[in-house]
């Protein structure tokens, strides 16, 4: 996005695994332009409706008559369904052809975008953004695997830059178009627009998309999947219940439903990594972990998407609040994230492939932190405030954009090819993890209502969580370059 945009999904989700084959061999220059805008068109409305459905969330929480907490569940959700999901839609596609499981994701997402027009309570939406989350991941790890093997094992890089491009650039187009229809017809037209053109990507892609070799033929780990989702939720559900008892002025540390989440959640989690270590096709490889350059990077890039998301989520709330923009005008302030991002994503592929992964790793955590510095300057309006905030917004869009590629690089470049599938689904996995606890914790550090210091005090937590993205730099040292 990461993305991602805002986007969800900037990160490789998976790439094609080497071994299934011996020689990938780059495909023609016109089928790669060709293959990049049509997954660029099927990811235009997921991407976009991500920065939509943030800049509208105050106007959904009131039309459903909820909290704009309670709400943040539907972008919680869809995370949790694709941080999931996704290394399962990976070894779909591994099984049954990375083209035939694209095609199913992007009709997945057309109905969920439409049947999003009738939805009638907070549940309803949150369950459609489930579905909506599922349909995207089998889409996006099958869509990286078929650009990347169409760039060919050489340039995988290049293939992360360009996928990147697509996934922020083309959603950025799309939030300039969906901006006003937020004003003009609501949030519920939208989906519908988005839904129309998705049914033309997924014809599109229909026509123009190959099939590839398909991989190994391993067994998804449904138990393991089950496991960590439940686990998980019951993080997020206790992150969610604290300002809740703040607001009751009940003690936190005595409550037992909040205890009763931590201790099922602890558990679940050790029962997870427990059978994740006996079984032969696990969903997530534990002994990958013990590699410091394997789950430093996964850390860091975790912790980078967490102050990032965390921040998408919060600043909508701050332009439509404080700042008293309409939801339309919130959503078309949001742009120059994306937009940066987009720009930027190439350029991080390429100083990889230049100067290694350490700079870049470097300078994508500094601007992370310095955008959550400026959010909380930004937070207060008058004087130069707005621009300050649009310095933050540019900031975070810079540090996806140069720091992901690294980071990815270095996770794909610290296994055997015969791991990369697994490798990158954890990647996902890890990162979309990263983002969930980010929204959550800072939409309950922000409250339903916050005032401007409570806004300040959820950047500058943001800040100090993107801070820890130093640790892959520092202790892999060069040989990250």
């Amino acid at each position: 996005m990461t993305v991602t945009n805002g986007i969800c999904a900037p990160t490789v989700w998976q790439v094609y695994p080497a071994n299934s084959a011996p020689s990938i061999v780059p495909q023609s220059l016109t089928y790669r332009r060709k293959l990049l805008w049509v997954i660029a068109f099927a990811v235009l409305g997921f991407g976009s409706l991500m920065t939509l459905v943030t800049a509208a969330l105050p106007t959904i929480a009131e039309d459903l008559d909820t909290t704009v907490t309670n709400a943040g569940w539907i972008l919680t959700g869809l995370m949790l369904a694709m941080a999931i999901a996704t290394p399962a839609g990976g070894k779909l596609g591994d099984i049954y052809g990375h083209r035939r499981i694209f095609l199913i994701g992007v009709i997945g997402m057309t109905i969920t975008m439409v049947a999003t027009y009738w939805v009638w309570s907070i549940g309803t939406f949150i369950l459609i953004r489930v579905l909506f989350g599922l349909s995207g991941a089998l889409m996006m790890p099958t869509g990286i695997a078929l650009l990347m093997h169409a760039f060919g094992s050489a340039e995988r890089a290049k293939a992360v830059g360009w996928f990147q491009f697509a996934m922020t650039g083309a959603p950025t187009i799309g939030v300039v178009a969906g901006g006003p229809l937020l004003n003009l017809f609501g949030w519920r037209a939208v989906f519908l627009v988005f839904g129309a053109i998705s049914t033309a990507a997924a014809l599109a892609a229909l026509i123009v998309v190959k099939p590839i070799p398909k991989g190994l033929r391993a067994k998804i780990d449904w138990l393991g999947t089950f496991l960590l989702a439940i686990a998980t939720l019951l993080v997020l559900l206790a992150i969610t219940r604290v300002p809740v008892l703040l607001g009751n002025d009940r003690q936190v540390a005595s409550d037992p439903t909040l205890l009763a989440m931590l201790v099922g959640s602890f558990v679940l989690f050790w029962v997870f990594v427990r059978w994740e270590k006996q079984i032969a096709s696990p969903l997530l490889d534990m002994r990958l972990f013990q590699k410091r350059s394997f789950s430093l990077p996964l850390l860091s890039a975790a912790c980078n998407q967490f102050a990032y998301m965390g921040a998408f989520i919060v600043i909508p709330g701050v332009l439509q609040g404080p700042y008293g923009y309409s939801v339309g005008a919130a959503a078309m302030l949001m742009v120059p994230r994306p937009g940066v991002f987009a720009l930027a994503s190439p350029m991080g592929g390429y100083l990889v492939t230049r100067v290694g992964a350490q700079k870049p790793m470097y300078f994508g955590t500094t601007a992370m932190i310095g955008s959550m510095v400026a959010f909380a300057l930004g937070s207060k309006p008058g004087g130069v405030g707005l621009a300050i905030l649009m310095i933050g917004l540019m900031l975070s869009g810079v540090s996806a954009g140069i720091g992901t590629p690294a980071y990815q690089t270095l996770v794909a470049n610290s296994v055997e090819d015969q791991d990369l599938g697994i490798a990158n689904g954890m990647n996902q996995t890890v990162m979309f993890i990263g983002m969930i606890l980010g929204i959550q914790s800072m939409l309950a550090i922000a409250g339903s209502d916050p005032s401007i210091g409570r806004l300040r005090a959820t950047f500058i937590f943001g800040a100090s969580i993107a801070a820890l993205g130093y640790i892959a730099p520092i202790f892999t040292g060069r040989r990250s370059s």
